[in-house]
């Protein structure tokens, strides 16, 4: 007697999960450009068939690891139970709060932030896939601001100046010890990071004191 196959009933939802951790895998390893269906199916140990299945493609695979939280910091995730205390917050301060969290967030990325360095070499329809999901994540978290900030700041050249820096020395850590003598390897060094964004938001839109370098002004 033949026996009978047990088949589980989440087992799409495990192979859709498996195609996810497989994307991010190949876009670690070999970037946007050379990254392939087939290359992330034989990766997942699924057939080809069943990503599209599953996705109708690379592209909507990418947009699903985009969404998910092995790649990205979601806004739940920043914001954890503090909502009420961060809507009480200056926009210096929660700004502040929210750039210190997202990197910290991203250093417990490795494999995000290999992504990133691929996907700073080109630019398609795979990348834009990637950017749609991260700008979400900004943006929930900035409907807390219940103040406004100054008028005369720039708020989004401002995002963009520290969002880069912050992007640039995490991804430059996975290759670097040291970088113009900050030390990417110890909690020291990313703390005089974290001082610097604190210096560099109560400055700009200020709200609360600035605090120094290098002193122990750290959320």
């Amino acid at each position: 007697m033949s026996q009978l196959k047990v088949i589980p009933i989440n087992r799409a939802e495990a192979n859709r999960e498996r195609l996810i951790r497989a994307a991010g895998a190949v876009l670690a390893r070999v970037g946007f450009e050379a990254a392939t269906p087939d290359l992330v199916a034989a990766e997942a140990g699924l057939p080809r068939s069943e990503l599209f299945r599953n996705f109708q493609g690379l592209r909507r695979l990418v947009s699903a690891y985009a969404r998910s939280p092995r790649y990205w910091p979601t806004a739940a995730g920043l914001i954890h139970d503090d909502a009420e205390a961060l809507r009480r917050m200056s926009p210096a301060e929660l700004m502040a709060t929210f750039f210190k969290r997202y990197l910290r967030q991203l250093l417990e990325r490795p494999e995000t932030l290999d992504v990133m360095a691929w996907e700073a070499l080109t630019r398609n329809p795979l990348t834009r896939a990637i950017e749609a999901g991260r700008e979400r994540t900004a943006l929930e978290f900035f409907e807390l601001m219940d103040q406004d900030p100054p008028a005369d700041v720039d708020l989004t050249a401002l995002v963009l100046f520290i969002a880069g820096g912050i992007h640039f020395l995490a991804v430059r850590s996975r290759t670097m010890d040291c970088l113009g003598g900050v030390d990417l390897t110890s909690p020291a060094g990313w703390r005089r990071i974290e001082e610097l964004i604190d210096f560099l938001l109560a400055r700009s839109l200020g709200g609360v004191p600035a605090p120094q370098p290098g002193s122990a002004a750290s959320e």
